[in-house]
């Protein structure tokens, strides 16, 4: 072994101790002993050291060995005990066995002592290995049974952040001239847009969500959303914002990214109590072979990075070595899930990024990401072309196929507002009903995904085998991978996630009826 081990001595004779330490180290074994022989020296010595193996007399004066065996068990439950005794019944033995001794050794037969040592060590070792997988089991159920939860939650949430969005789009078309209702409702549209977000946040969590690349500037995302980070913290802790003055280009999903500033942001408010400052500064960082030396990992090159740092309780190293644990919390019960931090390193790690954390207690916490920066170039030219794409409307006839009846209505509301007939449809088998009823005078399909009787695969699979280039348009609050064989969309269909704003199911709804005509006019 690199390192000796540190063993603990209960033993009332200092020339038996002496002795056992000698026959260890004679036999090979590199030790640091230690003798304790009263209760109060033995609950310090448990208390201030970390031992790797305790050997007990089991007749001390003045100390039971049953009650040092619990106090032992009850301090560090994986702690070998071995007893190393002048004589003991074997009924006795075998009772202390039965209690959690590891073996017993007698005085006069320490030959038998390293191969005891030796063994109870290996075993201690498999069960904390197999105690380790059960419980990465467990918690690999648990978050299986999150994942579902807040994939159900997203998915309900994104149907009510859909009647949100669109009613406060017509509103706005609406409120020309009006300048208090039309700012009131940007401000409302702003939130829904950060709260779809945080859907999307969840839907990744509970792995329903694909990571959707654009290409976004840091110091674009902080400011944009300094506001609102103000907003998660106290009147008492004072919010610093330092942006870097040159451009901090990533390829990353917004959503996500936001994500990890509030969780970052919430979790240095929780650590200052009493209020505190609150840092957030970006850079642009260089990584060499010295950071990659010092964490172990990483790749050198540019990257963008941000930091957020708090004046709070810190934290010790043992709890920095477990805060992006899943479930793993510092807080009270019932006032911390133990995810946040762990969704963090999920999320830059789905970016090909590195996050470290630095904290002293009493001093505070720096958290800094890094992602890799990408070429400012690439972001003007997407800016370059990304033009608004005025909306046309029509006077085709629709079908609306969905079971809830805000969001049907608000279809009815969007659609005949720009001209359009719609039809609606309060579950997968009414919509085959009415698409049989109604027949070629039906232009486009809208199909929820999910739908009781039939769901939107289902249904559109039925109305396909009347009329094989039927344009569908796929909308749900899950991502399009909803369907298990992938099969569900094709070169006639287009899948849009809820929460989806007005002009975006237009632009699709025009888009998929010009190509029905292109079609048309080429047979």
């Amino acid at each position: 072994m690199s390192e000796p081990l540190n063993i603990l001595v209960v033993e009332d004779s200092h020339a038996d101790f002496l002795m056992v330490e000698r026959h260890l180290k004679q036999n090979g074994l590199a030790v640091a002993c230690s003798r304790v022989d009263t209760l109060d020296a033995l609950k310090e010595a448990i208390s201030k050291e970390r031992w790797d193996l305790v050997l007990a007399d089991y007749s001390v004066p003045q100390l039971s060995f049953q009650q040092n065996l619990n106090l032992l068990q009850e301090a560090h439950p994986d702690l070998p005990v071995i007893m190393v005794t002048g004589t003991v019944g074997e009924e006795k033995a075998v009772e202390l066995l039965k209690l959690g001794v590891c073996d017993f050794v007698l005085k006069g037969n320490l030959a038998r002592l390293v191969p005891v040592i030796e063994r109870s060590l290996r075993d201690i070792t498999e069960r904390k290995g197999k105690r380790a997988v059960e419980e990465q089991y467990r918690q690999a159920q648990r978050m299986e049974a999150v994942g579902q939860l807040a994939g159900g939650v997203a998915h309900d949430f994104n149907n009510i952040l859909q009647a949100i969005l669109g009613y406060s789009h017509l509103i706005l078309a609406k409120a020309d001239g009006n300048e208090p209702v039309k700012h009131y409702v940007e401000e409302l549209l702003k939130a829904s847009t950060r709260a779809a977000d945080l859907t999307k946040s969840l839907l990744a969590f509970s792995r329903k969500q694909a990571v959707t690349l654009e290409v976004i500037e840091l110091n674009e995302v902080i400011q944009g959303n300094e506001a609102f980070l103000r907003r998660l913290i106290r009147e008492d802790i004072e919010l610093k914002v330092t942006c870097s003055g040159e451009p901090l280009t990533v390829l990353a999903d917004r959503g996500q990214i936001e994500q990890v500033f509030m969780n970052l942001v919430t979790n240095g408010r929780d650590a200052m109590p009493n209020g505190g400052m609150l840092t957030i500064e970006t850079r642009l960082v260089a990584l060499d072979q010295d950071f990659i030396e010092a964490h172990g990992y990483g790749t050198a090159g540019l990257f963008s990075s941000f930091s957020v740092s708090d004046s709070g309780c810190g934290m010790d190293k043992s709890t920095q070595s477990h805060i992006f644990e899943p479930f793993f919390t510092t807080k009270e019960q019932g006032e911390g899930t133990g995810l946040g931090l762990s969704m963090v390193y999920g999320i830059v790690k789905k970016h090909d990024g590195y996050i470290t954390v630095y904290s002293e207690p009493g001093i505070g916490t720096i958290f800094k990401v890094y992602l890799p920066l990408i070429q400012a170039s690439i972001l003007a030219g997407e800016k370059d072309v990304q033009k608004a794409v005025p909306l046309r409307g029509g006077n085709e006839t629709i079908l609306v196929g969905e079971d809830d009846d805000a969001l049907r209505r608000l279809s009815r509301n969007v659609l005949g507002h720009y001209g359009y007939n719609v039809i609606e449809a309060v579950d997968g088998q009414d919509a085959v009903d009415k698409f049989v009823a109604y027949g070629k005078s039906i232009d486009l399909v809208i199909l929820d995904a999910i739908m009781p009787k039939k769901n939107g695969k289902q249904a559109c699979d039925e109305m396909r085998r009347m009329r094989p280039d039927l344009q569908v348009l796929f909308v749900s609050g899950y991502t399009r991978d909803i369907f298990a064989d992938g099969k569900a969309f094709d070169e006639n269909s287009v899948f849009i996630q809820k929460p989806v704003a007005p002009d975006v199911l237009l632009a699709e709804v025009r888009k998929l009826l010009d190509k029905r005509i292109s079609i048309g006019d080429a047979n």
